[in-house]
């Protein structure tokens, strides 16, 4: 049975905490966020070294890489899908052409990084800015594939 000096305590309690359970939430809200757009951009970053890699001519790598960059980036948030850019692609000097004789070691690759500027200001009342997330990923080229 209640005493009546306790009546209103679990109130006061739930005006007390809800704030910081609202802020915790919007903070999962917006980490949640951000970890999604995070894996989206290594996976377009991935997947756009690895279409580069598999094409024959070397001016033909930045088109395919920004073709494959846009589609990857389809499930993104809005802000990230449309700043969505492939930032640089770097080759290795003698990618694409005939493997070195003097070095059967070396392993010509292509390495592609994808930025994206997330907006997490319409996510929350908390004052939360946009941050830039950038990736890089880098992929071998086939030895003995006939290049261009």
């Amino acid at each position: 049975m209640r005493r009546r000096d306790e009546a209103g305590t679990s109130s006061l309690e739930l005006v007390i905490v809800a704030p910081f359970l609202l802020a915790l939430l919007m903070l999962i809200f917006v980490f949640a966020r951000y970890a999604q757009a995070e894996n989206l951009v290594d996976q377009s970053s991935r997947d756009a070294a690895r279409a580069a890699t598999a094409q024959n001519v070397r001016a033909d790598v930045p088109k395919i890489a920004g073709d494959v960059v846009a589609d990857a980036m389809r499930d993104a948030p809005s802000s990230c899908r449309d700043s969505a850019r492939v930032t640089s692609i770097t080759m290795t000097s003698g990618a694409f052409g005939l493997p070195d004789p003097n070095d059967p070691t070396a392993i010509d690759s292509v390495s592609v990084t994808v930025a994206c500027t997330l907006d997490l200001s319409d996510l929350t009342a908390l004052p939360m800015k946009s941050v830039t997330i950038k990736r890089t990923f880098t992929s071998p080229l086939d030895r003995y594939r006939p290049y261009r």
